[in-house]
């Protein structure tokens, strides 16, 4: 038995648990000004951003401790920035990349007979769907995580980003270690 209802309900967990928290701390930990959204707005919200993306001026920085802020940052390219000022059509391009690695990584995981191989697979998808609905609904992604040591800022991520990034060294760590003992 491979336990796929386990894995759906990792997958639907965190891909519930990045868009809770996008929301909760970008409408209720940092907004200053403005209408907070509720949860199910922001969900179904399609608003396009202002063109520079960058930090709103009504979002404050909540600085959490001496090496971490809470941030509102909007990422229209993809890690740590890059593909930013790419075009118009980079939304949408990313968007379709984004969708057909999650579903390419979601099929080979549960392909997958090997506990970790497919909870790696689960991780990246779900990492990946839930950046995909910021892409689609704000042409952008929130990330709201800042760590920083002497003034060396990591780029800003999320929940999704965090599940791609545990998920790729499971990968690694199963590939690496795991992988030849099948034989």
């Amino acid at each position: 038995m491979h336990h796929k209802p386990v894995y759906i309900l990792i997958l639907l967990g965190i891909i519930i648990l990045d868009q809770w928290t996008k929301w909760y701390v970008f409408e209720t930990l940092l907004r200053t000004q403005g209408t907070s959204l509720t949860l199910t707005s922001w969900l179904v919200s399609f608003q396009s951003l202002p063109e520079t993306l960058a930090s709103y001026p009504d979002f404050q920085v909540i600085k959490v401790t001496s090496f971490f802020n809470l941030v509102a940052v909007w990422n229209a390219g993809v890690s740590f920035g890059l593909f930013q000022q790419a075009g118009d059509l980079m939304p949408y391009i990313l968007s379709v990349f984004a969708f057909c690695v999650g579903i390419f990584v979601l099929i080979w995981g549960f392909k997958s007979t090997h506990p970790v191989e497919r909870l790696s697979m689960v991780l990246i998808a779900a990492g990946a769907f839930g950046n995909l609905w910021d892409r689609i609904r704000f042409k952008a992604v929130a990330d709201f995580l800042d760590f920083h040591v002497h003034g060396y800022h990591w780029p800003a991520f999320n929940v999704a980003d965090a599940s791609i990034t545990l998920g790729a060294a499971l990968l690694i760590v199963y590939i690496i270690c795991l992988d030849h003992q099948k034989d």
